[in-house]
């Protein structure tokens, strides 16, 4: 008998329909809640990458053949550098074997060309109890150098004692004397079978008056050429040779005191600690030349009137020898306040006879020049102080 329901006939209940339409609603708002909640509607892409390096990005060129000569330099420095430290070590242990009085393994000669004076040198001279190492505990080592050989010696005890050169204390190093063994089976080649050269008495004395004048240290002067500097624009270089040095330094000596006697003559005016020369002077300074010009025009004209002077006394007590022709008369001239001017006035006048009377005037009149000039100069050394 077939089904009467419609939805049993179809396969589907009725109660599955129903959850998947409850299942649909439910998506669809869960859809709309996150549309509402992610803002823009469209979908933002992935932005384009751009081919083109920038400034930063972009590593300057030969960088990279630059670090691989660099790697190659570490590797060569590398081994540089462990060289030096073995080089350094040894020179350690060399420095700490002559510190402690031992030979180090130099000879005679290389110990007196040193530059330290080991036996001078009183750090860690008396060593303590605790340092002495007992040797028959040491293994014994090979040499590291060829020319570190074990020899023979005898102590301050007349114990003779093996160990190597370099061990052995300075003072207790055998002599070359000593080391030399006399065996008859040697056989030593011919001596001298070749000519040897000697030289002369002659030659060896000259070789010696050599050295001797070598060893003189000569008077060694400044030699700018040795000093990479800027030099000053007065800077002079005088010659290493004694007879042109000095040649040079009378040559200066002199140009110096015809400088001297230039600016004397011409009244310049030394430029004083401080002060720099074309620049603007404060007013006192300026005073101060202006009154030591007036002062110079007053000296050089007391001067002229002092000559003027004389000439005018001597032209007065001379006796006539001829006969003198009728004065002109002078021109008129306005009376004039200087006196200077009055004094040159009178000064100028052809000489005539003239009774003693007027030769005192004449006198009078300069002195009255003179006590005006004196009265001047204190007033210029007033406004001095």
């Amino acid at each position: 008998m077939a089904p009467t329901d419609k939805g049993k006939a179809g396969g589907v209940s009725v109660g599955s329909f129903f959850e998947l339409k409850s299942e649909l609603a439910k998506q669809a708002d869960e859809f709309s809640r996150n549309k509402a909640l992610s803002g823009p509607k469209y979908v933002v892409g992935e932005t384009k990458k751009n081919k083109k390096s920038t400034v930063w990005t972009r590593s300057n060129k030969g960088i990279e053949s630059r670090a691989r000569r660099d790697i190659e330099l570490e590797e060569v420095s590398k081994v540089t550098v462990e060289s030096a430290r073995a080089a350094l070590e040894r020179k350690a242990q060399l420095y700490e074997k002559l510190r402690k009085g031992k030979s180090g393994g130099l000879s005679e000669q290389q110990y007196d060309a040193l530059l330290v004076d080991f036996d001078s040198k009183d750090v860690d001279r008396y060593e303590s109890d605790s340092d002495d190492v007992d040797e028959s505990a040491t293994v014994p080592r090979a040499p590291e150098h060829d020319d570190d050989s074990v020899i023979e010696y005898e102590d301050e005890f007349g114990r003779i004692r093996t160990g190597r050169r370099s061990e052995v204390p300075r003072h207790l190093l055998p002599t070359s004397n000593d080391q030399e063994i006399e065996d008859d089976d040697v056989i030593y080649n011919p001596v001298n079978f070749f000519p040897v050269y000697e030289p002369s008495a002659e030659r060896v004395k000259a070789v010696e008056e050599e050295l001797i004048e070598a060893q003189k240290r000569p008077d060694t002067h400044y030699d700018a050429a040795k000093e990479v500097r800027a030099k000053g624009a007065a800077f002079y270089q005088f010659s290493a040779d004694e007879e042109t040095r000095k040649q040079q330094m009378e040559e200066l000596r002199s140009a110096r005191e015809g400088t001297k006697k230039t600016r004397e003559d011409v009244g310049a005016v030394d430029v004083r600690p401080g002060e720099v020369e074309g620049m603007r002077a404060d007013e006192t300074s300026s005073t101060n030349r202006a009154l030591e010009k007036r002062k110079r025009e007053i000296e050089n004209r007391r001067a002229l009137l002092e000559a003027k002077r004389k000439k005018l006394k001597v032209d007065g007590n001379a006796p006539p020898s001829q006969p003198m022709l009728e004065p002109q008369t002078p021109p008129v001239f306005n009376q004039a306040n200087d006196p200077f001017a009055a004094l040159e006035t009178q000064v100028s006048k052809p000489p005539s006879r003239e009774s003693k009377a007027a030769i005192r005037a004449n006198v009078a009149s300069t002195v009255d020049a003179d006590a005006f000039l004196a009265q001047l100069e204190q007033e210029v050394l007033k406004k001095q102080k």
